[in-house]
């Protein structure tokens, strides 16, 4: 049995029940960070961009677009919905792909839940199985794929276990969801250069269209071929770049490790790129700990667990979005504000005259000795802030790397959940949507959630 085949298995024969309950616990918390996010996203200047070009063409009101008080089709649906989820970089990342995994999950899964009656418990389980797809695929790749060629690999893999979701939630058969997850492969993309921009959390959404079109196509007859990941022209080969790939490796992991506890899930405590955020936890304690200004600093050094820039691209910002992809202006503002929120992000933010004098004194490299291994091998960041008056502050990070929830309590993301609706709901809803999510697995059909969720 070929990986495409052996997945298509996976996803037809898998129930709720051969999930550790730790396993589900970390995806009823990732899918209500996620949703959180998506409220808090539908402020954006680009939901705004999406929204009115979906609604100017008119589709079927099937499904929620999260925050924004109305319906269209699950299709587009989910492109808005993903879109907003990573609007604010604020979603959860894992460890084994280096994605947003949520972000290219249940933002295409819940409209297509809702538009077919589905419920919370499916919805739950078509999170599960999307989630271990994307990981099983691409934790068999090569890792030039995360750190060389340029994809990112939130849109690529993404597709994949959108596709999963979406086939679990249709119920297709073996050989459906199998052509279903070749269809989303051939859609699969997102280019790292576009970090900094709407572009990049358009590619979360439009891996969640892609996964609901290919099942929803394959549905409704259309074909696509049984090999299309292991293919000699495939998926795994292609964003490999030729070699240092192992389909047998993927096939053999699903259903024998669970990645949702293996990997886990990293709830993000700050609203911008998590290759920012270990050195950004360091910079905190320091501040925690000495007194000290931005008008202090002399330079600082950051030690980083990735060859720089990986995703950090913007080593001179000159706006918000371009911000959350700098160390010089995370940590700049981090020491500036005392904080990183959502409000740290704006062009004025970035551009006014403190940060943009400290941001040229901070300089990011990788650890000593490092230097072109994979990203993550070190699992800590180090910031050395060098003072004008010749005292050199030193504090390190480390990464959490066991359990499934990682980094922070279930508590921590009902709280993070709050604050991100109050942008969008108000309190009322907000909290009714919120126990709703504490207890998906036991919720009816969802649309009464997606309907809380709307606003």
């Amino acid at each position: 049995m070929n990986l495409t085949e052996r997945i298509a298995e996976y996803i037809a024969n898998t129930g709720l029940e051969d999930f550790p309950p730790d396993a589900i616990d970390a995806a009823k918390a990732a899918i209500t960070d996620c949703l959180g996010c998506a409220l808090a996203g539908s402020r954006e200047p680009l939901a705004d961009v999406l929204c009115d070009y979906i609604t100017s063409l008119g589709g079927m009101p099937q499904a929620t677009v999260i925050g924004r008080g109305f319906k269209t089709t699950s299709l587009e649906a989910a492109l808005v919905n993903g879109a907003m989820s990573h609007a604010l970089d604020y979603d959860d990342v894992t460890f084994i792909t280096k994605t947003h995994p949520s972000a290219a999950l249940i933002p295409g899964a819940l409209p297509l839940a809702e538009e077919v009656g589905a419920t919370g418990g499916e919805l739950l389980l078509s999170y599960l199985l999307g989630f271990e797809v994307a990981c099983a695929v691409g934790d068999a790749i090569s890792p030039a794929y995360y750190d060389d060629l340029g994809w990112h690999p939130t849109g690529p893999l993404g597709a994949l276990g959108a596709a999963a979701a979406a086939a679990r939630l249709l119920r297709l058969s073996p050989e459906q969801t199998a052509m279903a997850v070749s269809l989303a492969a051939s859609q699969a993309s997102g280019l790292r250069q576009n970090f900094g921009t709407m572009t990049k959390p358009y590619h979360a959404g439009a891996a969640c269209r892609a996964g609901v079109n290919a099942a929803k196509l394959v549905r409704a007859g259309f074909t696509a071929s049984d090999d299309a990941l292991e293919g000699r022209f495939g998926f795994m080969r292609a964003f490999s770049g030729g070699n240092g790939y192992d389909p047998d490796k993927a096939a053999a992991s699903l259903g024998s490790r669970c990645f949702m506890v293996e990997s886990g899930i990293e709830i993000k405590k700050y609203p911008c790129c998590g290759s920012a955020h270990l050195a950004l936890d360091a910079t905190s304690q320091l501040l925690r700990r000495e007194s000290f200004s931005a008008g202090d600093v002399d330079y600082i050094d950051v030690l980083v667990d990735f060859d720089p820039p990986r995703s950090l691209i913007h080593s001179r910002p000159t706006g918000g979005l371009e911000g959350k992809f700098s160390m010089q202006y995370c940590l700049a503002a981090e020491i500036i504000d005392g904080q990183i929120g959502l409000d740290s992000f704006s062009d004025e933010q970035v551009m006014r005259s403190e940060a943009q004098t400290l941001i040229p004194r901070i300089e990011m490299r990788r650890h000593p000795g490092y230097e072109g291994q994979l990203s993550w091998t070190e699992a800590h960041n180090r910031v050395d802030v060098h003072l004008k008056d010749g005292r050199v502050l030193t504090e390190r990070a480390d990464r959490a790397t066991t359990g499934a929830l990682r980094g922070v309590t279930r508590d921590d993301v009902r709280v993070k959940f709050l604050d991100c609706a109050n942008v969008a709901l108000n309190s009322q809803d907000a909290e009714a949507a919120l126990e709703m999510l504490d207890g998906l697995e036991e919720v009816g059909p969802v649309g009464p959630l997606a309907d809380l969720l709307g606003g």
